[in-house]
């Protein structure tokens, strides 16, 4: 099993190299031509007008789970959020490794959730949930099922020399190593003269039980589909970003050759050597200043410039080409551009309404997957009710951007049409934490102005019933 996972993590590693690396803006200079070269040199060695960093950053950053609930099939009893799923996210820092685990699935197609015990020795078991690197990780499935883990392989690199790796079975789990020669290099199975050996002096440490039951390795798909394999975020942007390469390769090359003005002249005489009665052709002649200006003696002489290269044409074909990144990716083209001008508040929300809905359909499948990690952390915890619950729900942060005006007027308008106070909070975009918060707060407020209007100070209202310590009539 471990051989037949690590052949299949071997093909995806090519893939996953080139789209990490156009993210990260180390594009191919193939293009370049020998002109942009000499020109240039190594000054634009790394150069890149990057696009597919924002479109696989666009979607990730608007995707933030912000609670868990568990459902009890009861629809007189709507579950609120779990503060104990809330109190296991905290604990793992999810709620900044979400973000990233986001960013790697748009980047690379996939990113993958582990959980397992944080001190599986300790009295009291507590889940840790960690985030994966495709390059690393690899699930299978069951035959004809796209849901049931079968198995799942972690393959790293230590700095040892030793080259490690973990078979996770719903029964039990496998410790691999083996060493990597000295070299560093990571050879394909077939290649490799080193086999995976049991990790551990002990049979114990080299074959665990697991007591989930389950895999507990959750594959994070990007754009799934029902036989194509998940695609980044900016798949179909990098043919084109590499035609918006070429372009500002050939405008700055045009810039370089033509963008000032060349002079020309006729009719001069040039000065002559005394000695061998040459023409001097010396370039310095030629070279204007302030304090310098060009004069002939032959009265035809005449001077004049060539006119600039005209680079608007190159300007032209970027724009268009950032437009169709836009238009094909679906993020805004309020991304694109340095500045926003003569657009009104309406035009830029239809504008985000692409993207806004790409990432609600991102938080359907994203969502189900969350709820499976959450459900294997209470696993671990030994609680099989919520380990068990068909019935988790993501709780995600809003995902379109709206200013803080029109966000608590379209509040303020639910509230009208009798929306519980603590959804209208969730649909401010507070957290259960930060709601369960202002929920003691406002009962601690009303508390004391319960007793402020009960028991009021003497001299303030002499009509009002007096402090029953202070007052022996009404003790009594």
């Amino acid at each position: 099993m471990t051989t037949v996972l690590e052949q299949e993590l071997d093909k995806r590693q090519k893939d996953i190299t080139l789209w990490n690396n156009f993210y990260k803006g180390e594009h191919n200079l193939g293009f370049a031509s020998d002109r942009f070269r000499q020109a240039f040199g190594g000054m634009f060695e790394h150069f890149a007008d990057n696009w597919c960093e924002v479109v696989c950053d666009a979607p990730a950053e608007r995707l933030t789970p912000v609670g868990f609930r568990f459902g009890t099939g009861d629809d007189k009893d709507p579950p609120a959020a779990d503060k104990e799923a809330q109190r296991i996210w905290q604990a793992s820092s999810m709620d900044a490794w979400s973000r990233v685990a986001h960013t790697e699935a748009s980047v690379k197609s996939r990113s993958f959730i582990l959980v397992w015990a944080a001190d599986p020795d300790a009295d009291e078991v507590e889940p840790e949930i960690t985030v994966e690197d495709a390059t690393q990780c690899i699930v299978a499935y069951e035959p004809g099922s796209r849901r049931r883990r079968k198995a799942a392989l972690k393959r790293f690199a230590g700095d040892d020399g030793y080259e490690y790796a973990t078979l996770y079975l719903p029964d039990e789990l496998w410790k691999f190593r083996r060493a990597t020669g000295g070299s560093g290099l990571v050879l394909p199975p077939s290649l490799n003269l080193f086999q995976w050996q049991p990790r551990g002096d002990r049979p114990e440490q080299q074959r665990i039980p697991n007591p989930l039951g389950r895999v507990p390795m959750v594959e994070l798909r990007n754009r799934p589909r029902l036989t194509d394999d998940p695609t980044p975020e900016h798949k179909q942007v990098i043919p084109i970003q590499g035609a918006l390469n070429k372009l500002i390769a050939d405008m700055l090359t045009a810039s370089e050759a033509g963008a000032f003005p060349a002079r020309w002249g006729t009719g001069i005489d040039l000065p002559k050597d005394p000695r061998t009665g040459q023409e001097i052709d010396d370039p310095e002649l030629w070279r204007l200043a302030v304090n310098k200006m060009l004069r002939a003696s032959n009265p035809g002489a005449r001077f004049g410039n060539f006119e600039a290269a005209d680079l608007s044409n190159f300007v032209a074909g970027i724009t268009l080409l950032t437009e169709h990144v836009s238009a094909l990716s679906r993020t805004p083209p309020t991304y694109f551009m340095g500045k926003v001008q003569n657009v009104s508040a309406d035009g830029l929300t239809v504008a985000d309404s692409a993207l806004a809905s790409k990432c609600r359909d991102k938080t359907l499948f994203l969502g189900e997957d969350w709820e499976e990690a959450v459900r294997l952390a209470f696993l671990v915890k030994g609680d099989k009710q919520r380990g068990n619950n068909p019935l988790a729900e993501t709780i995600w942060r809003d995902v379109e951007y709206r200013t803080e005006a029109q966000h608590i007027d379209a509040v303020l308008k639910k509230k009208t049409l009798g929306v519980p106070w603590r959804q209208l909070m969730e649909d401010a975009g507070y957290t259960p934490t930060q709601i369960d918060r202002m929920e003691r707060m406002l009962e601690e407020d009303a508390n004391r102005a319960a007793r402020s209007l009960a028991f009021p100070m003497p001299g303030e209202d002499p009509g009002a019933p007096q402090d029953p310590q202070s007052d022996p009539q009404v003790g009594a």
